[in-house]
């Protein structure tokens, strides 16, 4: 600890002021000098890429789920609950929910949760409201903190970017789908300011089967066994500049109905609900000390509040009950951060940074019909909902906790061929120890067209504070707060070709995978809760992309994915080994850019994901292997004048079978949409 209060006092000596460190350097520095001939994205020690908003929505992606699934290595899915999943090289744990293994940046400011260790509920953020989308894939958590485990994600929205037009834009599509915003730019005083807002909805049902509904069930009060998906999202941002200083501030709102229910049971009444509710506020501030030094500060709030109103039936050996739920949990973290930027050591550019964090328990409660006293605690037997709080809210009490941070980097070039950079990091959590990462990595130019990268990367994740504190509830795993955070260390080859029409792109990596946090049976009488930390598993894999654009402004872009990810099944004293499940080995994505005229453009896209083994929960060897999906979409996209352009897109033309794991081992799997349509119309000012 040494090293970190000397650093804060160092930072603290040259500038008294407030703030974030900045956790965004690297993608920052491949958006803001992307054009310079070392530090643009192909130059940076990382595999980075960028998806541009203007491709997108002639492609008919309608929000950041959609994009992010173009990307090789990244397989996206939703869970029974209906939260969307990001996984990428297979960095997944089957049987532990959610809990993302990588970081959601909007506009540069981490926007997750440590309830859940997730920020799914932002990936329904409109592609109208998106500049453009960087993502990093590899051991992350040296930039970005513990949670960056296999990847980081920024999203640059329009109204952050100054000289970016104004624009208003509205959709229709199935299911009632309805989605309509503005994106708005202003001067006042010193001030550029840009203000953005949304709103979407749909009535969504699909055909669940009577597979979904629980055996012996006497109180199915519905007459269809649909999956209930209809959801409202709000959100407004704005972002103001002045000068040296930026304020970023963003609230969302979302509630959507429970899909194929809390437990992979539809729920036997309608009228269940899921809520997540974010709001985000940062002040940043960039001091120049001389030519060569400057100090970078951020300060800022992120609230985060969840609660669901579920119904589910428990069968007890051959008799059950309904028990409602109704949990809510409120968060906030502040923090202050501080980064240090110089170039005045010959031939090297370095960062030094500190940060301090602290996670506020704002509201803690789990309302229930019925609760049972095998922890002791208080009896539930009720027609209505009682409401426990403290040890027996939704977490076993508050866990309030102090973060410390403190990182250093370095790019030192050698000549104008060779870059080597090196990072740092030491993460303090009050509640989970110190988590020392660090990161490798060099550049190689052989000429202008040929570039080599060879990373490697430490990162850590630290427990969801589900994983770790979940108190005993029915029908809920319960927490283990003994858990060590998730490590993982990424070894990456990767190879750039690229000329004025052609780039190709080749990135091989190898990830040791460390404590991994899943669920475990047959445990020793001394164990606590439902998780624990496996033994290591490895990942290895290969990425390939293509892309070539040609002279009638027609673009042509495939990837393709190969990721094999160890498997331990969750037995503590007998584990076997096998392929993960619910991970598709192979992928293959890309698009077709076609313009017919000058104002009118086809254009296609793909995402191809081969078989997978579903989850073997019974330990039976009879799980099921999905078949492999191929959907293709076609958009036609036409500019009406310079200022205007609509899209009518046709989704899954071809009406494939889109069906994915179902979480308890069911054998009919998650149904999904088959063809659907969207059309949608901007108009730019």
């Amino acid at each position: 600890m040494k090293f970190y209060h000397m650093l804060m006092s160092a930072l603290l000596f040259a500038y008294a002021a407030n703030a974030e460190d900045d956790f965004t350097l690297l993608l920052n520095e491949v958006t803001d000098i992307a054009t310079k001939t070392k530090l643009n994205i192909d130059y940076q020690p990382s595999v980075v890429s960028v998806l541009r908003a203007d491709k997108l929505k002639k492609l008919g992606i309608s929000n950041l789920h959609e994009a992010i699934a173009l990307l090789p290595g990244i397989e996206t899915s939703i869970l029974h609950t209906g939260w969307k999943q990001v996984i990428i090289r297979g960095a997944h744990n089957p049987d532990t929910f959610v809990f993302d293994k990588y970081k959601l940046y909007i506009d540069g400011v981490d926007v997750g949760s440590d309830l859940y260790s997730t920020s799914y509920y932002y990936l329904d953020f409109p592609v109208e409201l998106i500049d453009r989308v960087e993502v990093l894939r590899g051991s992350a958590s040296t930039i970005y903190g513990p949670g960056a485990f296999s990847g980081a994600i920024n999203v640059i929205t329009k109204s952050s970017q100054i000289g970016s037009s104004d624009a208003v834009f509205g959709s229709l599509g199935s299911f009632d789908y309805a989605k309509g915003g503005f994106v708005k730019h202003l001067n006042v005083g010193q001030w550029n300011i840009g203000i953005d807002s949304y709103y979407q909805q749909n009535n969504k049902t699909i055909n669940a089967g009577s597979a979904f509904v629980s055996p012996k069930e006497a109180s199915y009060e519905r007459s269809d066994y649909n999956s209930l998906e209809d959801f409202d999202d709000y959100s407004i941002g704005i972002t103001a500049k002045n000068s040296d200083y930026t304020l970023i501030a963003r609230y969302k709102s979302e509630t959507t109905s429970n899909f194929y229910g809390l437990n992979e049971t539809l729920e036997p009444v309608s009228g269940g609900y899921q809520s997540n509710k974010s709001a985000i506020v940062e002040l940043q501030n960039r001091h120049n000390l001389n030519n060569d030094l400057s100090l970078e500060t951020k300060v800022g709030v992120n609230y985060y509040a969840f609660t669901f109103d579920s119904t589910v039936y428990q069968n007890y050996y051959g008799s059950g009950q309904s028990i409602r739920m109704n949990p809510t949990y409120e968060q906030l973290n502040s923090y202050l951060n501080m980064n240090l930027k110089g170039k005045n050591i010959e031939d090297h550019e370095w960062m030094a940074g500190i940060g301090v964090q602290k996670i506020n328990t704002l509201k803690n409660v789990f309302g229930a019909t019925y609760r049972n006293s095998a922890d002791g605690g208080p009896v539930v037997v009720s027609d209505s909902l009682v409401y426990l709080n403290g040890q027996y809210g939704l977490l076993n009490g508050d866990n309030d906790q102090w973060i410390k941070s403190a990182y250093f980097q370095d790019i030192y070039s050698i000549n104008d061929d060779l870059d080597i950079s090196a990072n740092i990091r030491l993460d303090d959590y009050a509640l989970f120890g110190n988590m020392a990462s660090y990161r490798l990595g060099s550049v190689y130019r052989l000429n202008e067209d040929n570039i080599l990268k060879a990373v490697f990367g430490r990162s850590y994740r630290a427990p969801s504070y589900v994983e770790a504190f979940q108190s005993m509830q029915e029908g809920f795993k319960t927490g283990n707060p003994n858990l060590n955070p998730e490590l993982i260390d990424t070894y990456e080859l990767a190879y750039t070709y690229k000329n004025h029409n052609t780039i190709v792109r080749t990135n091989l990596f190898y990830s040791i995978m460390q404590d991994v946090i899943d669920s475990i049976n047959n445990e020793p009488a001394s164990f606590v809760g439902d998780y624990a930390n496996h033994k290591q598993r490895n990942a290895k894999g290969i990425e390939l992309e293509f892309t070539r654009h040609f002279g009638n402004g027609s673009e042509f872009m495939a990837n393709l994915s190969y990721v094999r990810t160890e498997f331990f099944s969750p037995d503590y004293y007998n584990p076997v080994e096998f392929q993960s499940p619910e991970i598709s080995e192979v992928l293959s994505k890309g698009y077709f850019l076609f313009p017919l005229t000058p104002t009118l453009s086809l254009n296609s896209a793909w995402y191809y994901s081969g078989p997978k083994k579903g989850y073997d929960r019974d330990n039976t060897g009879d799980a099921k292997t999905y078949d492999s999906m191929m959907v293709i979409d076609e958009t036609v996209a036409y500019d009406i004048d310079s200022s205007s352009t609509v899209t009518l897109s046709a989704k899954n033309i071809f009406n494939d079978p889109v069906i994915y794991p179902s979480y308890q081992g069911k054998h009919d799997g998650l149904r999904r949409e088959g063809r659907n349509w969207l059309v949608t119309y901007e108009k730019r000012f």
